[in-house]
């Protein structure tokens, strides 16, 4: 809150999850939306538990369906993240890189849960 003058975050992004979650619940703007994604927290996310009793904390599921679910916004979604690649305006970031003949090291160091980013396997 101190970053956003006690306003709250309007949009945070979690790919972690785990039991820091409801501190992001309640780092949230009234109205603000968390997306949740990625699950690569070490333990229990306590969705149940996030400040139930708080306007700010209303879950959804239906978030994922607005690209998904629906054609023409998943292409517009696809174009979006193709440009941006294609751009440069969009960099992904690499960890680390596996060879194929790696997969079984690439799944122990993903298992260790300390990437930050993504990994990459060459076929």
């Amino acid at each position: 809150m101190r970053i956003t003058h006690g306003q709250g975050a309007r949009v945070a992004f979690d790919p972690v999850g785990g039991p820091s979650f409801p501190k992001l619940v309640s780092a949230l703007a009234f109205g603000g939306i968390i997306y949740i994604y990625g699950l690569l927290g070490t333990g229990v996310t306590p969705l149940a538990g996030a400040r139930n009793d708080s306007p700010r904390w209303q879950p959804s599921r239906r978030t994922h369906r607005l690209t998904s679910g629906n054609e023409t916004r998943r292409k517009a979604a696809i174009e979006f993240v193709t440009k941006g690649l294609e751009t440069g305006a969009l960099k992904p970031v690499i960890d680390r890189t596996f060879t194929f003949d790696e997969m079984a090291d690439a799944h122990r160091y993903l298992e260790q849960s300390g990437q930050f980013g993504k990994i990459v396997v060459t076929v």
